[in-house]
């Protein structure tokens, strides 16, 4: 009885996560045109949605929960908030929540993924290191005391991205590109929030890097998803 109960369970949230998708991707694009119509008010009600929809389709499509990225996107969740204001206190303060969040799934990737090896680590970083060296070189004066947190934000991206890029040159498989095209989109969007924030304000630049940060965010639940799969695939062959 336990065993068909479960089973209906297991059923009846498998069938949400296309309709929590749907709802994800539809409030996504409202709060893009929200933010290219410079509209507070909607922007206040659909920003905080994002990442509480996302955890609940994880929730749904995940067999085991990793409780880490669900953390991850709570981090994540708290600087989307903090970025409402165009206070530079709540900027910094975003920026701070964002790098935790950052760490966090960089730790989770360094647990999933094998170790590239040393030299597609580097070359897979040298791309990012170049992005990053002409943001700063470009808002190093504006940017003032909070360049360290700028740099923290670099190193850390920097790192990452090597590593993501490094798997895909050895391996590039569905989970990889997923992985890897998350990390360039997440990349771009901050790139463009920096150069928004210091040295160029333009209109389009808010919703492009909204369009950017959902997008990707998506691809690395995807990509976790995939990885919880193979590694279940895995054990269960171990066990035969």
């Amino acid at each position: 009885m336990d065993q068909l109960v479960s089973f209906f369970k297991s059923m009846l949230t498998t069938k949400m996560v296309r309709p929590l998708t749907g709802i994800y991707f539809l409030v996504a694009l409202v709060e893009i045109v929200a933010e290219l119509n410079t509209d507070v008010s909607l922007i206040s009600i659909t920003k905080p949605l994002l990442m509480p929809l996302l955890i609940a389709i994880y929730w749904c499509s995940a067999k085991k929960i990793n409780f880490l990225f669900v953390l991850s996107l709570l981090m994540v969740w708290i600087a989307n908030l903090l970025f409402i204001s165009t206070s530079m206190g709540f900027i910094i303060a975003a920026t701070s929540f964002f790098l935790l969040y950052r760490i966090l799934v960089m730790f989770i990737v360094f647990r999933m993924a094998r170790f590239p090896g040393f030299l597609p680590l580097i070359i897979g970083c040298m791309p990012f290191l170049f992005l990053y060296i002409f943001v700063a070189n470009l808002t190093y004066k504006e940017l003032g005391e909070k360049f360290f947190l700028f740099a923290m934000q670099g190193m850390v991206m920097i790192v990452f991205g090597g590593y993501c890029l490094g798997n895909y040159i050895l391996k590039s498989n569905k989970s990889n590109t997923y992985l890897l095209i998350s990390t360039i989109l997440f990349t771009a969007a901050q790139f463009i929030l920096v150069i928004k924030i210091f040295y160029l304000s333009v209109n389009i630049f808010q919703p492009l890097a909204m369009l950017l940060f959902v997008s990707g965010q998506y691809l690395l639940y995807q990509y976790i998803v995939l990885e919880e799969k193979k590694r279940r695939r895995y054990k269960a062959i171990n066990n035969i």
